[in-house]
């Protein structure tokens, strides 16, 4: 990115703030909230105290910095609100020490009002005298005014704080209603969830989710936009840019920071240009997570070091099995870890499934693993979800011998060639989680056959699945349009999978103008012919138009090579309609003519013989019915 456009990865605060306003997304309700709650705190009697809580990485400090930009340029405010940002990196274990941060925060926001000389004199008095002193102080210097602490890690806070002094906080507060707190925490410690605890039921509290695929495709657009890349925006909104992004929330987790960190990337024309930078990046980034395991007790690391080693959740009896410990040791060392942010937990049944809470941090065990210089699983597979297999080839042939970015590129290949493609098998797990279960069984192998000829195709499906048909449609527009580069073929699947969404909304005209665009299409194959005419038939059908369905289905029959499913599936339905127009003989004829030929599937022999039973018995041979009936209980399985 230019430097004017920098987004610090683990600094927001850093950010130019209109930058910040540029790119913010999924939570402007949850912000126009917080600053109208802080706006309330200020100009009534009424507090409002807040704590906002997520995993590491999901976007606290960008709300925060944006919160206190906005109200720092809320003239009503001015007079009425004064602002303390705590340095997130300070310790405090007494409330004297609390206030002196407090003071500090506010001198350097406030200089002409709040100065170091005034605060010199409390050094001179014991700890109990001098936190009497600076509480009077800070209150003086209010002049009435309503103060916001605003403070990063209430947790780490707390920790330090102890009991005794998070009641001695609680105790000034409630004496001196002056005092409102936004915060935010990694996790809900005790020290706020249990009863007996001095802020229990204090603060007003919000879950900060991860980013959806949705969300993700906003907030890298937004950063396109900002570092002037509006055709990388306008590609991020395609349909193909939508299955790469839904493809790459397996290496973000949906985590904001990794996004910040992969727009960086994205938006490189060579992979010279790609693969340089975020090595450097993975260098610079890699002693912070390093030191994040240290930071655990020695179970606890190993249980870590073992899940960045995996690509996929991971039960807690396989974890046990390979890290030689019981179920339950495992069990409560995840728990434990679970409260602290490092992993995440999903059902899958009865049985639960832990990975990484942070997809990056995997990195640091892959680096102190990594003994030779071997490509990085996670820029190698960075690579397989935003370039296809064309791509890749292309972009190897570019690349010169013995290079970094050759070799990146080749194991891209190797891996899509030993492995599959991983852009269409995250397509597919993704799409079927959202489903869940019971759904994604029924339509898992139609998505999965799209899944083969366009990605796009597959998300078009996987979204009719989940009832979003609108936004199915749109995405099937989007292929269909000539400008875009999609074979026949791709666009051919596109108007059926369009016509079959309309036939199921009842808008029987606009199903039947796809079927017509398909029929009237170039290189169209005899298979693709048959499954239109057979559609279009059902749907001239729907509408009553019977005459029309006949002879959508006798094309078919009469269709040289037409596949044979398909030539069977016309006879039934010619003879059911023939039954409906009163021709049964007709229609004892089509029917004997599936149960007669040889690639007939068993299936569908069965349905003529029970169709052609019951014309059997309208005709009075009561004999024949009860013969076909007899040929289906005989059938093979």
């Amino acid at each position: 990115m230019t430097d004017h456009n920098l987004l610090s990865v683990f600094t927001p605060s850093r950010t130019p703030p209109a930058d910040l306003e540029t790119i913010h997304v999924q939570r402007q309700e949850m912000l126009e909230d917080v600053v109208d709650r802080v706006r309330e705190s200020a100009t009534t009697g009424h507090k409002h105290h807040m704590l906002f809580v997520g995993a590491r990485g999901t976007g606290k400090t960008h709300l925060v910095t944006l919160l206190v930009h906005r109200l720092g340029h809320d003239s009503v405010l001015d007079e009425q609100l004064r602002i303390a940002w705590l340095n997130e990196d300070e310790t405090s274990t007494t409330l004297l020490e609390l206030l002196r941060r407090i003071y500090m925060a506010l001198i350097k926001r406030y200089p002409d009002e709040f100065t170091e000389e005034s605060v010199d004199p409390i050094y001179e008095w014991d700890s109990n005298e001098a936190e009497r002193m600076l509480a009077k102080l800070l209150l003086d210097r209010l002049e009435g005014r309503s103060l916001l602490v605003i403070v990063e890690n209430l947790d780490a806070l707390f920790e330090g704080l102890g009991k005794s002094g998070q009641q001695k906080l609680r105790a000034f507060i409630q004496e001196n209603p002056v005092l409102t707190i936004v915060a935010t925490a990694q996790r809900l410690v005790d020290d706020i969830t249990k009863r007996t605890s001095a802020f229990f039921g204090f603060f007003q509290t919000e879950q900060l989710k991860t980013l959806s695929v949705e969300q993700a495709t906003e907030l890298l657009a937004k950063i396109a936009i900002l570092d002037r890349k509006s055709e990388l925006a306008v590609f991020l909104q395609s349909a193909t840019g939508h299955s790469r992004i839904r493809a790459l929330h397996h290496l973000s987790g949906g985590n904001h920071r990794i996004y910040i960190v992969l727009s960086q990337f994205i938006t490189r024309d060579s992979i010279d240009d790609l693969v340089g930078p975020f090595a450097k990046m993975i260098d610079e980034m890699t002693p912070y997570y390093q030191e994040r395991i240290r930071w655990l007790p020695a179970q606890q690391r190993k249980i870590i070091e073992y899940l960045c080693s995996r690509v996929r959740p991971t039960p807690v009896k396989e974890m046990a099995r390979q890290l030689f410990a019981s179920h339950q040791t495992i069990s409560s060392q995840l728990k434990n870890l679970r409260e602290k942010g490092y992993v995440l937990a999903a059902k899958r049944g009865r049985e639960s499934l832990y990975e990484i809470a942070e997809p990056l941090m995997r990195i640091c065990v892959e680096v102190k693993e990594n003994q030779s210089y071997e490509p990085l699983r996670m820029l190698v597979d960075f690579l397989r979800v935003w370039y296809d297999g064309r791509e890749l080839s292309a972009r190897l042939e570019e690349c010169g011998v013995g290079t970094l970015a050759r070799a990146y590129l080749e194991s891209a290949i190797e891996k899509n060639t030993e492995q599959g493609d991983l852009r269409t098998q995250l397509l597919m797990e993704g799409l079927c989680t959202e489903l869940g279960y019971e759904t994604s069984s029924q339509w898992s192998r139609r998505i999965e056959s799209f899944s083969q000829t366009s990605e796009e195709l597959a998300l078009a499906c996987g979204e009719w699945a989940k009832g979003n048909d609108a936004q199915a449609l749109s995405l099937l527009d989007e292929i269909s349009d000539e400008n875009n580069n999609h074979s026949d073929s791709t666009r051919v699947s596109a108007w059926m999978l369009a016509a079959k969404i309309h036939e199921k909304q009842g808008e029987f005209g606009s199903a039947i103008k796809y079927i017509n665009m398909i029929l009237s299409a170039s290189n169209v194959s005899t298979w693709q012919v048959a499954k239109a005419l057979v559609f279009r038939g059902l749907t001239y059908g729907e509408l009553g138009e019977q005459e029309k369905e006949i002879v959508d289905y006798t094309t078919v029959i009469d269709l040289p090579q037409a596949p044979a499913e398909e030539v069977v599936l016309a006879l039934i339905c010619r003879g059911v309609t023939y039954g409906q127009l009163g021709e049964l003989e007709k229609a004892i004829v089509d029917f004997a003519t599936v149960i007669n030929l040889p690639q007939s599937p068993v299936r569908l022999v069965a349905q003529a013989l029970i169709l052609r039973s019951r014309r059997y018995r309208q005709l009075g041979e009561q004999e024949k019915a009860i013969s076909d009936y007899t040929a289906v209980i005989d059938l093979p399985q």
